[in-house]
């Protein structure tokens, strides 16, 4: 009888326990809920934030530190949809990078991800002989049955300072994937 009693103690406490790390259940120290401090704690830190401008107020008012870290360093994204299957057309990309690599000195590429969901490239692109470095990820995912997304991101922490021109090195990528495809997005 002791060990079913002990039983129900240890299961009804660890009940209580996940309750209270869900938030289901508050303990206050002071015997008052624990919701009625709050609306009065945010009504004192509206009254207190200084009135800007409408950026900075979007910023605020987002509240997240997601959001912050998207403002102080965007990442440049560049997306194509392509009529090709998932199976062959990363081996596909994957195979231009490597011909664009060994024709062009400092260029280098090389799956990081292989998945059934998705395929995941890094590597260094260099632009004008040279003069523009790049660090890029390419994701390759399917989409429907025979249609791909390739998604082109731009690390912009790791890159340099003369990476000044995203776009037309997307643009160039695509157009080196393209032509060894010989196939264009639709």
């Amino acid at each position: 009888m002791k060990g079913k009693v002990n039983f129900f103690l240890i299961f009804a406490v660890s009940i209580l326990y996940g309750l209270i790390a869900c938030h289901k259940i508050q303990i206050s120290p002071e015997g008052r809920p624990l919701q009625e401090k709050a609306p009065q704690e945010k009504m004192a830190q509206e009254k207190t934030i200084p009135q800007g401008t409408p950026q900075q107020e979007a910023t605020q008012k987002k509240g997240s530190l997601a959001g912050i870290f998207q403002k102080i360093m965007p990442q440049d994204t560049f997306t194509r949809i392509y009529a090709i299957d998932f199976g062959s057309f990363h081996g596909q990309v994957n195979a231009a990078l490597q011909d664009h690599a060994k024709t062009h000195k400092g260029n280098s590429f090389q799956i990081s991800r292989l998945g059934s969901d998705a395929v995941i490239l890094r590597g260094v692109y260099l632009r004008d002989g040279g003069r523009e470095k790049y660090v890029s990820i390419l994701t390759i995912k399917p989409i429907a049955s025979r249609k791909c997304r390739l998604e082109i991101n731009f690390d912009s922490s790791a890159g340099s300072p003369s990476s000044s021109n995203p776009d037309k090195a997307a643009k160039e990528l695509f157009q080196i994937i393209e032509k060894a495809l010989g196939k264009a997005a639709q």
